[in-house]
């Protein structure tokens, strides 16, 4: 089946336009939500610029995750489909070998003039949405290619954390607080890098672009995608080393994290304090960019607990997680 995304509003965002909302920190707490403290439910001024790249992360990370799902080498989504994300996030890791050439081929049947060829984020994003799902890899370069269809009058750069993690930032920091942009977070919340738990001098540019002008390339990936429904993923993935989705696959995971560090990664929030209000206007309490669907955040509570109980019964194999 061929899937067009471009300047197509996501389908899970509109059946939640309905839905009441909360913010996470109302309903979860701080410790579920790994704080790096109790909530102080701060206010902070910031620029104007920083609230709209806030707002245009927020987005983007909604468009990423309606498309993607959650990250596939996490154990929370682990627990919560029993294996669905992490299996697309193994089709992802071989995606690039298996459909490269074919991707290749047919951008350059598009762009026969482009020297260059398919961008390597643009290529990954792409295959990331054939296979619905990924690392985070695949949910920072399919953010990256989305922002670059779009256009974006300020940085948008492709970042590498301590060796270990990919995402977003946006935003010039001579003039503006970065923001984070990364869907891959087990819950979507939205931070600046000084309220974040990243160290800014691990972090590593891998490519930049600022240009408010839309990229036809990056266009191109997100308009040309084959997708491929778990039943085939399934198919693929059965008939070598796993068994289909469900108890079963959790399980075969769990063994094979079992007695391995640091094993697989629980990463809820990027943000030291997720209760924490943004306003460029000091008159004004600001809002907080931590608010979710009154049905995901339910969900995602009882994912939570549910893993915990799992990391506490079985500290060997559930509790051997990793974090940023």
């Amino acid at each position: 089946m061929m899937m067009r995304i471009f300047n197509i509003g996501s389908s899970r965002q509109t059946q939640q336009s309905g839905s009441s909302t909360q913010s996470a920190h109302e309903v979860l707490s701080a410790a579920q939500m790994q704080a790096s403290g109790p909530f102080q439910r701060q206010v902070r001024l910031v620029s104007a610029q920083t609230l709209q790249s806030m707002d245009l992360a927020a987005q983007t990370q909604q468009q990423v995750r309606a498309h993607l799902g959650h990250g596939g080498n996490q154990w929370l989504p682990l627990v919560a489909d029993k294996g669905e994300s992490a299996m697309r996030g193994i089709m992802a890791s071989r995606a690039s070998e298996r459909f490269g050439n074919e991707v290749r081929e047919r951008f350059a049947q598009s762009f026969p003039q482009s020297a260059s060829g398919l961008d390597g984020a643009y290529a990954t994003g792409h295959t990331a949405l054939r296979v619905q799902g990924g690392h985070c890899q695949e949910f920072s370069d399919l953010a990256y290619t989305l922002l670059a269809a779009k256009g974006v009058n300020k940085p948008v750069v492709n970042a590498l954390y301590d060796n270990d993690h990919v995402l977003v930032l946006l935003g010039d920091k001579r003039q503006e607080d970065p923001v984070l942009l990364d869907a891959w977070q087990h819950l979507p919340i939205v931070t600046t890098l000084n309220n974040s738990k990243l160290d800014p001098g691990r972090l590593s540019v891998i490519q930049e672009r600022n240009d408010a002008r839309p990229d036809p390339h990056a266009q191109w990936a997100l308009r040309h995608v084959r997708t491929m429904s778990q039943n085939e993923i399934e198919h693929i993935l059965t008939t070598t080393t796993y068994p289909p989705v469900g108890k079963k696959f959790v399980k075969h995971m769990v063994e094979r994290q079992r007695g391995q560090e640091p094993g697989r990664y629980d990463v809820r929030s990027l943000a030291k304090d997720p209760s924490t209000h943004y306003t460029d206007d000091s008159a004004l309490t600001g809002r907080a960019f931590d608010t979710m669907s009154a049905s995901s955040l339910s969900s995602a509570r009882r994912t939570i607990e549910k893993y915990e109980r799992a990391a506490t019964a079985d500290p060997d194999g559930y509790g051997k997680a990793k974090r940023i």
